[in-house]
């Protein structure tokens, strides 16, 4: 199915609790505020919507993409991939007994405040922008924890054979490790149970704001960038910044892209970078790192829309 028989497919049947947008800015999905257009942008604003829409697309074989806050993705070409971006309905969270409830779409940083309000320690996450469903799906954390340690199940849409199915999941410890989580068939997090013990909420409230200052003193909050773009490498005992910093590469640019000059894992859009630009930054970094260390460094930020 072409894309002009999508939107006017999408056009005539007006499905409840999906908000359909054409021609749409992808600057507006995406923390690199990189110009780009999506054909069609979707907001499912409920399980049953999202349900109908994969399902749709599926049959179809249609390219689709499922995109969180867009603060870990860099968006290239869009001409055949519907970006699809789950609404108010998954931004929830709820406290049950010991347990945390979460919708995928809930904001991370609200999240840690409100543990933290009710004496769940997570204020390592503090600071890092996105989802719930995002950092579960990439396993956020730091090298002593990580956001799957405290997940005891998910609930998530799966595709077997072309259909989509409604599952929860218990997660055991081979499903996740550094910055990935391994489920079989998984499309998209809906919803997230976690579980951790009480703490203090004091210490809570003091190592939140620790590690806030911590990421404005030496990440580059303040411009347009996804965060750390490789995944520091297992092999080595310095970490992926480390590594580039030490070939002398900050401040180092490929048209508008430019490696940031306070953390050299962070490649920034300096206003008027394109995505090609942003990528190829990035794959001349790469190439540089392994030609030097023979380390061969992998992608954090999730790209969309490239070939390779």
């Amino acid at each position: 199915m072409e894309i002009t028989e999508i939107k006017s497919f999408l056009s005539i049947n007006k499905v409840k609790n999906l908000d359909v947008f054409f021609d749409y800015e992808t600057r507006n999905l995406s923390t690199f505020r990189l110009k780009g257009k999506c054909p069609i942008f979707i907001i499912a604003n409920s399980v049953d919507a999202l349900f109908y829409l994969l399902s749709f697309l599926e049959r179809y074989k249609i390219n689709y993409y499922i995109i969180g806050r867009g603060s870990n993705t860099l968006i290239g070409s869009c001409g055949n991939i519907i970006m699809i971006k789950l609404g108010k309905m998954f931004d929830y969270i709820e406290f049950e007994d010991s347990h945390i409830i979460a919708g995928a779409s809930c904001n991370l940083g609200r999240f840690v405040i409100r543990c933290a309000k009710n004496k769940y320690d997570f204020s390592f996450l503090a600071g890092i922008p996105g989802t719930i469903g995002g950092a579960v799906s990439g396993n956020c954390g730091t090298q002593i924890e990580s956001l799957c340690d405290y997940v005891e199940s998910i609930e998530c849409l799966k595709v077997i054979k072309n259909k989509i199915i409604k599952e929860k999941i218990r997660l055991k410890s081979h499903n996740y490790g550094y910055r990935f989580l391994n489920i079989d068939n998984l499309v998209v997090i809906t919803k997230v149970f976690l579980k951790k013990e009480r703490a203090d909420k004091e210490l809570i409230y003091i190592n939140i704001r620790e590690n806030i200052l911590k990421k404005k003193t030496n990440q580059p909050l303040g411009t347009f960038n996804c965060g750390c773009f490789f995944k520091n490498p297992l092999t080595s005992r310095k970490t992926a910044g480390e590594l580039i910093d030490n070939l002398g590469l900050k401040g180092f640019s490929y048209g508008g892209a430019v490696i940031s000059t306070k953390h050299a894992n962070f490649i920034e859009n300096g206003g008027k970078a394109t995505p090609d630009d942003i990528h190829n930054l990035s794959k001349i970094v790469a190439g540089l790192v392994s030609e030097k260390y023979k380390i061969k460094l992998e992608h954090e930020v999730k790209l969309v829309g490239f070939e390779n």
